[in-house]
């Protein structure tokens, strides 16, 4: 845990000195909602890997609205391939009872500076390095889980005292927990798809 925080204050004066945009506190201890693995309610203990994913509007677009009942692999194949940016990667973290505390985090894509987003969580219970990988990983014990929801982030600042980060306020009890799917497999050419997503993103980020 030490390390996680040490790593996060690093990447928090990096991103602030670079590209800050919006701030948010990950954590979901003060939500009534949780990480779930197969029904909601069902919360999950052990370790997992979370992505988050930034979409610049404020509102949710059409097929996010209850990802409850959306199967959480084709949910993923479309923000790797719509126009969602990924903010942010950490892996083999361990959770206890659906709860995740990662510390304060810049998302350097939020425009304009410390608007209204929409956010998107993709955590998966196996060692997979990120999203794509869990997807390959997907079997009778390896879960994927994905939700989506509006949210508020703070301006980051330069000088003077730092911000308060955005809580995860938008993750209300209307939309529920974030529920793993054990061996929700998406078919044979769906990988080729979330490949040449993928491939494409990066290139994307590159250049940007």
């Amino acid at each position: 845990m030490k390390r996680l925080v040490l790593i996060g204050i690093a990447g928090f004066g990096f991103a602030i000195g670079v590209a800050a945009q919006g701030l948010i506190a990950l954590d979901n201890s003060a939500n009534a909602n949780g990480v779930a693995i197969n029904t909601p309610g069902n919360y999950y203990t052990g370790t997992y890997g979370m992505e988050v994913w930034e979409l610049n509007t404020s509102s949710i677009p059409a097929g996010f609205n209850n990802l409850a009942s959306v199967d959480p692999g084709w949910a993923y194949v479309e923000i790797v391939t719509g126009r969602w940016r990924l903010e942010l990667t950490l892996a083999n973290q361990t959770m206890r009872d659906g709860t995740f505390s990662l510390g304060s985090w810049i998302l350097p894509d939020v425009t304009p500076i410390g608007s209204k987003v929409v956010l998107a969580l993709a955590v998966w219970n196996s060692g997979a390095p990120n999203g794509i990988a869990s997807l390959y990983w997907l079997d009778s014990f390896n879960a994927l889980g994905v939700i989506a929801f509006v949210n508020p982030t703070a301006a980051p600042t330069i000088n003077g005292s730092p911000p308060v980060p955005a809580s995860l306020s938008g993750w209300t009890t209307s939309i529920g927990d974030l529920v793993m799917i054990v061996g929700d497999i998406p078919e044979t050419s769906t990988f080729s798809l979330v490949g040449l997503g993928a491939g494409i993103l990066l290139s994307m980020r590159r250049m940007s």
